[in-house]
């Protein structure tokens, strides 16, 4: 009976994947990259994120059972960033670092 159960969960338990996505994010610096990041793993069941200040795009590897891609990109909105398709609030945006203010240069 308990490798009953087992195998009946299986495809449940496999159902929660690992999951890779990348999307763009206005910024400009390594203070940028630390904001994002940090906004981005602050996310329950982020296993990681990277940003890259020349290409501006962002790599999050995240649990899909536990976090939700617009979760995350939404938790980086808040932090005061752009992200494909969400613009962060004016509110947000000014309480950045002067030098990490980008719109206008982009």
């Amino acid at each position: 009976m308990k490798t009953f159960l087992i195998l009946l969960l299986a495809p449940v338990i496999m159902m929660a994947a690992e999951q890779t996505a990348t999307f763009k994010v206005s910024g400009n610096c390594n203070s940028c990259k630390k904001t994002i990041t940090k906004a981005a793993n602050a996310v329950g069941g982020v296993q990681s994120s990277t940003w890259d200040k020349n290409t501006k795009i962002a790599t999050v590897v995240f649990d899909d059972a536990t976090a939700k891609l617009l979760e995350i990109k939404q938790a980086i909105v808040n932090a005061g960033y752009d992200v494909e398709n969400i613009k962060a609030t004016d509110e947000a945006y000014n309480k950045l670092h002067s030098c990490c203010k980008y719109r206008g240069k982009e």
